[in-house]
């Protein structure tokens, strides 16, 4: 199964969002509305690397999560 590009770079933005929180380095000015995610590079699915950085200047991401209940 091919991971699609959006999902992609959904799954990079959160993980490069949620990483600082999980060393203990990251300040909550670090997290701000229009703060800069950290930089990054992960294994993709076809065994490349991605990083973060390959989007830039790109259209921007909008994570979007629903609180549903159940």
């Amino acid at each position: 199964m091919q991971v699609k590009l959006w999902m992609k770079v959904l799954l990079l933005a959160l993980v490069g969002l949620l990483l600082p929180a999980c060393t203990g380095t990251a300040t909550p000015e670090a997290f701000g509305v229009g703060a800069a995610a950290p930089g990054f590079t992960l294994p993709d699915a076809a065994g490349g690397d991605v990083s973060l950085a390959d989007y830039q200047g790109k259209q921007p991401v909008l994570l979007f999560f629903h609180m549903a209940m159940g």
